[in-house]
């Protein structure tokens, strides 16, 4: 009778198995698909998997950006954030990262790109140039003590970048 029950229990524990129809391959394709180990265990690393890069997460944090900075504000002493993530988009991003950059769907993204271009006196797409130069997406922009309300046209018509 017990021999019965347990036959019977691990045909149930079978089919149970095998209607989840997860083997241990997909199992492992599916953590490498959701960048939970990395895709090679032969590959030595000391650090975690890490997916980002530095370059993506200054677009990232310049994107969830909500104005656009310069490097001092008001009577504050210590640089924005903003103009910190700008210094490290233009010292280590290539001139094609920041053309791709320009067509960015962030205001503050496209507009601290352009400036990287100009500084850097890297050539720019001249299509995208184009096209900014007629965007009217409106940005804040923190200069001094002032907060202007201004488009994106009109932040890369001005002349003043550093």
């Amino acid at each position: 009778m017990k021999f019965r029950m347990l036959s019977l229990l691990s045909i149930i524990l079978v089919l149970t198995i095998k209607s989840l129809e997860i083997s241990a391959k997909d199992y492992h394709e599916l953590r490498i698909l959701a960048r939970a180990i990395p895709p090679s265990p032969y590959i030595p690393s000391i650090v975690p998997f890490e997916d980002i890069s530095e370059l993506d997460s200054i677009v990232i944090q310049l994107a969830e950006a909500n104005a656009i900075k310069e490097m001092y504000i008001g009577l504050n002493d210590s640089i924005t954030q903003e103009y910190t993530a700008y210094e490290k988009l233009k010292s280590l991003a290539t001139e094609q990262e920041l053309n791709e950059l320009l067509l960015h769907e962030s205001p503050v993204v496209k507009v601290y790109a352009y400036r990287a271009l100009v500084v850097n006196e890297m050539n720019m797409n001249c299509d995208v140039e184009l096209t900014l130069l007629e965007d009217t997406t409106c940005v804040d922009w923190y200069a001094d003590d002032l907060v202007t309300n201004t488009t994106v046209k009109d932040m890369i018509q001005l002349s003043y970048f550093e």
